[in-house]
């Protein structure tokens, strides 16, 4: 069990909606240590950090990942409903979780309520993607990688013999488009359409049935396992913008009035958003649970050698009932036991 990541001895808290006004109300609030217990996620960002950021303020909130990639700076402890100084004072190890920002929330969840049966370990669960979750594991600075596509052969090699792959909780990659443009008709595309729109060759929705409005397409950042899914599946994208998280992809589309993107399913079913039927079948657990649809997906979690006793009881606990019953409330499609 690695050491995990060090906290600054004087953390402070970021109030998101003070930075960014605009955040809806549903949107993460960040509490100080002096208010006591866990209401949701808390961003602890090290001063150094902030020093050394040119950003606007505006689009600090979002820079999260960039920043945790870059400096190894920004983690998210999830420590159920206890406090923070608690949970450290009185556990003995803590098991490290970083990777994919589709599995995110998923893992936070689980840490949340594993923290409430047991005070061993503290769980640290970080974004920054697929790609940097599996660099992160061989290179020993992280227990457990999240991941939303499987290791590829050349990670393997990285990884060497030892790792153990976990299947957690089965996803599908939605394709969302800005709710004026669903309504005005646009509510079905084929492989050929999305891979036209993503290399530049269908540049108006007009050309597909709609208003007549350039098509804004949004893509993800390099080391996104569901932007490699779309790549190999769907398209490579020829786009100008490329954002950190799905969570980031679905705000975007959903206040523009033209953009098209893809997202996890547990973040699809927006109001705001038109999810599209892709090849002719609509994005839903029944639809991933049986394979048809096209761009179905399995999240894992990857080990390297032998795990921790902490470790292990925590796999089983994603991997168990209680696992399947948070993937299910999140809008995964949890895996049959």
């Amino acid at each position: 069990m690695g050491p995990g990541p060090s906290l600054c001895m004087e953390p402070f808290f970021l109030d998101s909606r003070k930075v960014n006004p605009s955040l809806r109300a549903d949107d993460p609030v960040l509490l100080p240590m002096g208010e006591g217990r866990w209401r949701g996620k808390i961003d602890i960002i090290l001063r150094e950090v902030l020093k050394r950021m040119t950003r606007p303020e505006s689009v600090l909130t979002w820079v999260v990942v960039a920043v945790f990639v870059a400096a190894g700076a920004v983690l998210y402890l999830i420590a159920g409903d206890e406090l923070l100084r608690d949970h450290l004072e009185g556990a003995s190890s803590t098991i490290s979780v970083a990777g994919s920002t589709t599995v995110l929330p998923l893992a936070e969840a689980c840490a949340r309520e594993f923290h409430k049966g047991q005070r061993d370990a503290v769980v640290t669960v970080a974004g920054g993607g697929t790609d940097a979750g599996i660099e992160e594991l061989a290179a020993g600075k992280i227990d457990i990688a999240m991941a939303s596509r499987k290791v590829g052969e050349g990670e393997m090699e990285g990884l060497g013999a030892s790792f153990e792959e976990h299947p957690i909780a089965l996803d599908g990659v939605a394709i969302v488009v800005s709710r004026p443009i669903f309504e005005a008709g646009v509510d079905e595309l084929s492989r050929h359409q999305v891979s036209a729109i993503y290399s530049g060759d269908v540049a108006s929705w007009k050309d597909l049935g709609g208003p007549d409005l350039e098509i804004v397409a949004v893509s993800r950042s390099h080391g996104s396992g569901t932007g490699e899914i779309f790549s190999e599946r769907v398209a490579t994208p020829g786009v100008s913008i490329y954002l950190d998280s799905g969570a980031d992809v679905e705000r975007y589309v959903a206040r523009s009035d033209r953009a098209i993107g893809y997202i996890g399913l547990n973040l699809a079913f927006d109001d705001e958003l038109g999810v599209i039927a892709y090849e002719g079948v609509v994005p839903s657990a029944a639809s991933v649970r049986d394979g048809s649809y096209p761009l179905a997906r399995t999240l894992y979690m990857y080990t390297l050698g032998e795990a921790d006793p902490e470790e292990v009881a925590f796999l089983e606990f994603v991997t168990g009932e209680g696992g399947r019953s948070i993937a299910e409330d999140l809008g995964f499609v949890p895996i049959s036991a």
